[in-house]
């Protein structure tokens, strides 16, 4: 890296702490602490051994008070503008795309606290269990995430993503409603909204409710995985059919499934082949 290069990046950081800085309410001093000590960690393997960090001049007391207090509450009246700071800031860590668009991901991922009798709005979660025979669930928080995928770099190792957003996922709501309400916030940031943007997630959101909402956005492009029992109806008449036409359903079509063996595929081509060339007269 050259002298012009070294220059370049100490000035985006510096302005990126600035930013940052700005963004928080309470505790700034004890998060910037305990930012460079995370950062430069080679040693410590939980939260509290991070205030062993020469560059954390504080007690473990101030750590766990820095991250229980460092986010604004609700009933602050400039609450919208200090996240969106503190988004802004978040978002200059992105490395810059050698692509025209940005990709992003979405997921919820469980959370088990079986054993937090006392926690709030608990409620049953999908969770593998190595156990053979026993359910998948158990008992705590779905959280929702929202990830930038940066380019992979030179070396041809998996960059790491970058958070966007991360918010629990209420018992009455579903991690779709939750994603929802999360990627409208990004799209609407002037960030993002000016640019082609590609949105990767799991099949949990193939569904209606999820791209339904997606497809509203117009510079967005949504791909999900589906389900291998989904069934797609294809229109055999490439148009909606008008219910003018006699013995022809409205909405007649022929249901595809991942399942489908190529024989399958093949007996339906060559009965969709014709189908679609016949002229249909009153």
């Amino acid at each position: 890296m050259t002298k012009n290069e070294t220059a370049t990046s100490v000035e985006e950081f510096l302005v990126w702490r600035s930013n940052l800085f700005q963004g928080l309410k309470a505790r700034k001093e004890t998060i910037i602490e305990l930012l460079d000590a995370l950062s430069s960690n080679q040693q410590a393997h939980s939260v509290v051994e991070l205030s062993l960090n020469p560059l954390f001049r504080r007690d473990y007391n101030s750590l766990y008070r820095g991250i229980q207090e460092f986010l604004p509450t609700q009933t602050d009246p400039n609450y919208e503008q200090r996240i969106e700071t503190l988004f802004s800031a978040v978002s200059r860590t992105i490395p810059p795309t050698s692509k025209h668009y940005n990709l992003f991901g979405i997921d919820t991922t469980p959370c088990p606290r079986r054993f937090a009798e006392t926690l709030a709005d608990k409620t049953f979660i999908h969770y593998p269990n190595p156990i053979k025979g026993n359910k998948p669930i158990n008992i705590g928080h779905c959280y929702s995430v929202v990830c930038a995928l940066p380019d992979q770099i030179d070396t041809e190792k998996v960059p790491w993503a970058v958070p966007l957003s991360g918010e629990r996922v209420p018992s009455k709501h579903k991690g779709v409603n939750q994603g929802n309400q999360q990627l409208k916030k990004i799209w609407q940031s002037s960030l993002f909204s000016d640019k082609l943007s590609v949105l990767v997630a799991d099949s949990d959101y193939s569904q209606k409710d999820f791209i339904g909402e997606q497809v509203k956005h117009e510079d967005l492009v949504t791909i999900t995985r589906v389900r291998s029992d989904r069934v797609f109806i294809v229109n055999l008449f490439g148009t909606q059919i008008k219910p003018k036409l006699r013995d022809i359903p409205v909405g007649m079509g022929i249901n595809l499934t991942l399942k489908m063996t190529k024989l399958g595929l093949n007996l339906m081509k060559f009965i969709m082949f014709p189908l679609q060339r016949k002229k249909v007269v009153n």
